[in-house]
């Protein structure tokens, strides 16, 4: 077997392990495991390197069970996934690897409505949005932050290393800047707020120079055309969500990323106009104020279903 099986191998195990850890108890993923596992004496071999790897860092005799994980070994089944699963997806299988990790092991990330800032080692600041989730690569050639899930906003710091980030559609290597970068389900979306990023994408590895004041939208295949950005969009990272005649359906959708449960919004009222400075640490307190600029009223049902009609 090659070097490139092994890794192939290596990634799918440590992806069971993870469901297995995940789901003890479901029949049908034990079931399906069992099918790979018996599918080839690769998968054999690749399975029995993870279980000896996880028995070395947790200190257990013997090969771990197969189908359970005791509570005990969590913290090491997390760094053992981290290393097999992220190395293998940085170093050999470029954006794939990464993309099918749990978001779990990633380097950090935030809970629903929760923001968190960070200085990198080399002085660069990372700021985590809502709901977010990266992987932090940084060695003696790069800088590198992989965006798994969420938002970010970077400010870099001088050094002679490249500054890149990583998502699902593309990379941006920043060009002495500070941009902010969103992660969607089919595309990426770039801010850049002061000097300028090169983006390629990740299908072709096409370039594209975005200056300052401007935004891009790309997925895998297209790079799109550079359009002016919305300055207020980084806002964000200072708890305050800005708009400027948004219809009430994209608030709320923007609003719904900070809070648990559901925001529904009435086709009669969601097409009414919106301006304003809402903050994104207390939810209730900005739908009370959309309530007051429009004629719409909040039903709340409990903390987690709200309802937006109109005004009786």
């Amino acid at each position: 077997m090659n070097r490139a099986e092994q890794r192939l191998a290596l990634r799918d195990a440590a992806q069971w392990h993870a469901r297995l850890g995940a789901q003890p108890n479901c029949a049908q993923t034990r079931q399906q495991w069992q099918a790979w596992y018996q599918q080839h004496a690769l998968h054999q071999w690749a399975w029995q390197r993870l279980e000896d790897l996880q028995a070395g860092l947790s200190g257990l005799p013997g090969p771990l069970a197969r189908h359970t994980l005791g509570s005990d070994v969590q913290a090491s089944r997390r760094t053992l996934l981290k290393g097999l699963v992220l190395g293998i997806g940085i170093s050999g299988l470029a954006w794939t690897g990464y993309r099918q990790t749990p978001l779990w092991l990633a380097d950090q990330r935030t809970a629903t409505g929760e923001r968190r800032q960070l200085t990198l080692q080399d002085g660069s600041r990372l700021t985590l949005n809502t709901a977010s989730a990266v992987d932090i690569r940084f060695d003696a050639q790069q800088r590198l932050i992989i965006l798994r899930a969420g938002e970010i906003l970077i400010e870099t710091a001088r050094d002679s290393r490249p500054f890149r980030v990583r998502s699902a559609h593309g990379e941006m290597r920043a060009l002495g800047t500070c941009f902010n970068v969103r992660q969607f389900d089919d595309h990426t979306e770039l801010e850049v707020l002061e000097h300028a990023v090169a983006v390629r994408n990740a299908a072709n590895g096409a370039e594209l120079r975005v200056d300052a004041g401007l935004r891009l939208s790309f997925d895998e295949r297209r790079l799109g055309t550079p359009q002016p950005a919305d300055l207020n969009r980084a806002a964000w990272s200072q708890g305050r969500l800005v708009i400027d005649d948004w219809r009430l359906d994209r608030t709320l959708a923007e609003l719904q990323r900070y809070r648990p449960g559901v925001i529904t919004c009435a086709e009669d009222v969601a097409g009414l106009r919106l301006s304003g400075a809402y903050p994104l640490d207390d939810t209730d307190r900005a739908l009370a104020a959309i309530a007051q600029a429009l004629p719409v009223r909040m039903e709340t049902r409990t903390r987690y279903w709200v309802s937006v009609k109109a005004r009786k």
